[in-house]
Formats: C-alpha cells, sequence, structure tokens
C-alpha cells in the first residue's frame, strides 16, 4: 500500500499516481481451445470483456501470444477498480473463471508513464478525445 509520504514523494517526481488493477489470466489444466466447452465459455468471456468496456470498467486487455502467434489462453486486463478485493471480484466473474478454464493472478498497477491521446473502444468502434 502506498503511504501518504510515498505518495508524496512521487508526486513531486511528477507523476500521476493513476491507480489501475491488473488481472493476469493463466490457463488451468482444463484449457482445451478445441473443446465446445473452451469454446462456448470463451463466447462469454468475450461478452464479459464488452460489458466491462462498455461499463468504462476496462482500461485494456488482450491476450498473450507466442511469436508465432499460438494462444495458449493466457492473457491481461487492466481495470479501473475499487479496491484489489474489488478487482479480485472481476477476475472471480469472469467466465473463464466461472468454468474453471483460468486462474488470476490479481495486483495493484500503478500507472506513471505513457502517453493517451484518445479514447477508443476497441470493440465498439468509438473513439473520443480526452
Amino acid at each position: 500500500m502506498t503511504t501518504e509520504t510515498d505518495q508524496q514523494v512521487l508526486t513531486a517526481m511528477g507523476l500521476r499516481l493513476f491507480q489501475l488493477y491488473a488481472l493476469f489470466g493463466s490457463p488451468t489444466a482444463s484449457w482445451d481451445i478445441d473443446s465446445e466447452a473452451t469454446t462456448s465459455a470463451l463466447g462469454e468471456h468475450v461478452e464479459f470483456l464488452r460489458k466491462l468496456e462498455a461499463d468504462g470498467v476496462m482500461f485494456m486487455g488482450g491476450p498473450f501470444r507466442a511469436p508465432d502467434y499460438e494462444w495458449d489462453g493466457s492473457g491481461v486486463i487492466l481495470v479501473r477498480a475499487r479496491s484489489l478485493a474489488h478487482a479480485r471480484e472481476l477476475a472471480e466473474w469472469d467466465p473463464l473463471f466461472r468454468h474453471g478454464l483460468r486462474s488470476y493472478d490479481v495486483r495493484g498497477f500503478q500507472l506513471n508513464e505513457g502517453r493517451l491521446v484518445l479514447t477508443v473502444d476497441l470493440d465498439s468502434n468509438r473513439v473520443g478525445i480526452a
């Protein structure tokens, strides 16, 4: 947890202290991209992500891919949650988690550096100027 003194030091350095949470998803032993159960749960997962995006909860997310673009079911979702406990609840609501196909390691992520010019909701094709 960042203390008040930590925040003062980081703020003095010009850092924004924009708190996000990272949901690192890993496939379980039940993951099988060729099974109907996984394919069905994956469809539910996409709908879940679309809702997080539409509700303004998801900051960004996507799969981890190997250099040959093979996918083992792993990925990350960055969310705007009220707390670490809330971020863990979001992970548990993911259909891939509920169907036993993915586990999550949930961590706080403090966004300090970078450049964002546009708000882009990729799935719904919405662009806004922030």
